[in-house]
């Protein structure tokens, strides 16, 4: 009973959020004058980023409060405080909160330079914009974001107000709103911390890139590229699914959007060709979650990692790529021995685009990519670079009359940019108040210190402990949110006990993302068994098992820098094919399909094997290849029976 109650709460959050992303049902639509002026103020917001990031931007506050009075009177503007509330226009619980933000902006632009001065002997206004700013906040991320970060940043500044009476370690002296408020307002370790610095530098202006691809035609040529490529193997469907969310993954921030965007074409195409529900939506669920970790963008989680790991965007972009590909990998073969275990045929010939028509057609698309990745990889920063890559697509638009981007067009992909961003810019803004209170009270050494007490200093009992605080953090949190809350939090646990720096973000961005498919919660799992109309968690099962490798990677992270390119050519060659080859042959095991349909304990030899494959020693290598081996002969000969079998009853 508690089950099926659970069961259909998950759906209806799922579905709710699903609505919210494909129809935008929580934002207001204007029209008139009204409509113009959001979509002139929006789209002159978006081109500030835009010239910022050729000019360079001001003093990081002073730019970060400038950003964040944009998009915060947008929010407050097109998200409404009511479900109930008036949809064509504001009303006064909007503009209040639109004034104030005006208001406690403008005055720290005035002021910033007297502020400075007066660190640590804060004036009573100091005190009233901070707890104003604050509630701002919280209540932007509320209507955009929802209640989760909301409340873990009020129980942060509780945590700060009443430290001491925490219990045990957690203890501390407690600081009072005249140290909270002014911290958290005007300087760079509070609300305008990395987060809102990201968003405004970075996420923004990739956002926006992604909505002048849109507009130039560029997703419908990703998705018949994506057919033509795989439509005609076994599969071919799910394949071109695995692809095109991948695609259009990388670039949303959120799973449940990147379902929404790319599962309403995939998940109904794949259903027509033979495929369950449930495995229909766990491909669709699974490839979405994938987009988050795939370079160049990650879901613009790769900006702020290297704001935390202290490193150029490009090397975090080069350490993502190998594992992507592995998590991908997996997924092809799932669908490859799926395919192959029901005898289900690829598309049908007059479903599937020409390749060399569809290449031809839209070859170009791909070179702003490549020059947005070429000036990343020669030192550019990722600003300028998108900047340079977005006046290229729009010369590039101009190729087909049919896409040709006029004025109008750019207006309304500026404006669709900085409305895109909104939700980042307020989980951004909300996550500088729990570092902000992090950093005051240590509680992040508080709880490496827990962590490391539970698991008595040892890193591999931390481990599990670790991917369990991923996912309850993570869950029904987006991307760059739960990544900035686990880095915060957790990650420096692991560095504490000795897992290399990039293994200990790399292992809590993973689990964080796996939060968003592994049952009993994935919200990412419910939302595409709502347009599969599945079972949500036999869809969360199924999407568990197709991305299983994301739930092995993270550990073996710990292992070997090999996986991040960081390592000797030798380690390179000895750990990287061994993984690619060990992640295809545990599909194998996992879908019980090799060379013939396999039995459990086949599929556990394969399985065990695979993993082993997978582990960057050379003597687990060896053994993972012959159990693997030993399976392929023993199903090669049962085949050879088979068929003289077939041969003398036909003869």
């Amino acid at each position: 009973m508690l089950k099926s109650r659970v069961e259909g709460y998950l759906q209806k959050v799922a579905e709710k959020k699903l609505e919210e992303e494909m129809y935008d049902t929580k934002k207001r639509s204007y029209a008139g004058t009204a409509g113009w002026l959001v979509l002139g103020f929006t789209a002159a917001a978006g081109f500030y980023h835009l010239y910022t990031a050729y000019v360079g931007p001001p003093q990081a506050v002073i730019f970060r409060n400038l950003h964040w009075m944009m998009m915060a009177s947008v929010i407050f503007l097109i998200y409404p405080a009511r479900k109930n509330a008036l949809r064509h226009r504001p009303e006064i619980w909007d503009i209040i909160p639109l004034l104030l933000t005006l208001m406690v902006g403008l005055f720290l632009w005035w002021d910033f330079g007297q502020m400075v001065r007066r660190i640590g002997a804060p004036l009573d206004i100091d005190i009233i914009f901070g707890a104003i700013l604050v509630l701002l906040v919280l209540e932007a991320v509320r209507r955009t974001v929802g209640y989760a970060i909301a409340v873990i940043a009020v129980l942060f500044i509780v945590y700060a107000y009443f430290g001491p009476y925490m219990p045990g370690i957690l203890a501390h002296g407690g600081y009072s709103e005249v140290r909270i408020f002014p911290y958290l307002y005007y300087t760079d370790a509070g609300i305008f911390n990395i987060p809102l610095g990201v968003s405004a530098r970075f996420i923004v202006l990739f956002i926006i890139f992604g909505a002048f691809l849109e507009r130039s035609g560029a997703s419908y040529f990703f998705r018949d590229l994506s057919l033509a490529l795989a439509g005609r193997s076994a599969g071919g469907p799910a394949k071109a699914a695995v692809l095109f969310s991948a695609f259009i993954g990388s670039i949303t921030g959120s799973t449940t959007a990147n379902v929404g965007i790319t599962g309403s074409f995939t998940i109904p195409m794949m259903k027509k060709l033979g495929y369950k529900r449930e495995f229909a939506a766990g491909v669709e669920a699974n490839a979405s979650c994938g987009g988050q970790i795939l370079p160049p963008v990650m879901g613009a989680v790769a900006f702020v990692m290297a704001e935390f790991l202290g490193v150029p965007y490009r090397v975090v972009v080069v350490a993502a790529i190998i594992p992507a590909l592995i998590y991908f990998s997996t997924s092809y073969f799932m669908i490859h021995y799926e395919a192959l275990k029901k005898g289900l045929v690829p598309l049908p010939e007059d479903q599937i685009p020409n390749l060399f028509e569809t290449i031809k057609k839209g070859f170009y698309y791909f070179t702003p990519l490549i020059l947005l990745i070429y000036m990343i990889m020669q030192g550019r920063s990722p600003s300028r670079s998108v900047f340079f890559a977005t006046l290229l697509v729009l010369a590039l638009s101009w190729f087909k009359k049919e896409t040709r981007m006029y004025p109008k067009d750019i207006i309304n992909a500026l404006s669709q940019g900085v409305l895109k961003s909104l939700e980042v810019a307020a989980a951004c803004a909300a996550a500088g108040i729990i570092i902000g209170m992090t950093t005051m009270t240590g509680l992040g050494l508080k709880f490496s210190t827990v962590i490391d007490s539970i698991a008595g200093g040892n890193l591999w009992a931390a481990l599990p402990l670790t991917m369990l605080a991923s996912f309850l953090l993570g869950m029904g949190i987006p991307t760059i949110a739960k990544y900035i809350i686990l880095a915060t939090l957790v990650a420096p646990a692991l560095v504490a006990l000795g897992a290399p720096l990039f293994a200990a973000h790399f292992f809590i961005l993973y689990f964080g993302v796996d939060a968003d498919v592994t049952p009993p919660v994935g919200l990412a799992s419910f939302a595409a068994a709502s347009i599969a109309q599945a079972n949500p968690m036999r869809t969360g099962i199924e999407a568990f098992k197709i991305g299983i490798t994301a739930y092995v990677m993270p550990y073996l992270f710990i292992f070997s820098t090999a996986f991040f390119l960081d390592a000797p050519l030798r380690e390179l060659i000895e750990v990287i094919p061994t993984c690619f080859i060990g992640a295809a042959f545990i599909a194998a095991g996992v879908r019980g399909y090799f060379l013939r349909v396999t039995p459990m304990w086949q599929r556990l030899f394969i399985i065990i094997g695979s993993v082993m494959l997978m582990m960057p020693e050379v003597w687990t290598d060896i053994v993972g290849a012959a159990l693997v081996a030993l399976i392929a002969l023993i199903q090669y000969r049962a085949n050879k029976m088979e068929q003289q079998k077939t041969t003398v009853v036909s003869g």
